[in-house]
């Protein structure tokens, strides 16, 4: 009995050890576009005690964002790295990513989701407003000059 307790045992421990010893994506908090022209940081790390190269792929699951291309990353042996994917934002709205990694062609791990709110007209919005208020501040300053100039040449 004891010895089928720690077979079994065995047997769930060992996918567990599998599992660590081979790259993964670390989950990561909700990113916020605002811009039509992106890069989604997505963290690789890397447990084993060799240099792996790794393939960053990732879907969207809207027509809100299209992932225009996969990223190759060479993650150092015990450490991590960040791969950065350029993404184009085409409307508003919240959208999940399905990230995964593959080695030689072969999918590792399961895919890891990213929720990403997209705000792309955002930059815009700012860019406008920003220079409203600088051309109603320019104008604001010449009126005012304009004035001080006109009541010192009546007096």
């Amino acid at each position: 009995m004891k010895r089928l307790a720690a077979l079994l045992l065995g047997l769930l421990l060992i996918p567990g050890v599998s599992q660590a010893a081979e790259p993964s994506i670390v989950p990561g908090s909700n990113i916020n576009v605002v811009a039509r022209d992106a890069r989604i940081p997505v963290t690789v790390t890397n447990p084993t005690d060799q240099d792996l190269e790794v393939v960053v792929r990732a879907a969207s699951n809207s027509f809100r964002l299209e992932v225009l291309e996969s990223a190759t990353l060479i993650v150092p042996a015990g450490s991590s790295e960040v791969a950065e994917l350029p993404i184009k934002a085409i409307a508003n709205g919240p959208v999940e990513i399905a990230v995964s990694l593959t080695m030689n062609g072969e999918a590792i791990g399961e895919p890891v989701l990213v929720q990403v709110n997209v705000n792309y007209d955002i930059e815009l919005f700012l860019l406008v407003t920003f220079g409203m208020a600088l051309f109603a501040l320019i104008v604001v300053g010449v009126l005012r000059t304009a004035s001080k100039l006109r009541r010192r040449s009546s007096e």
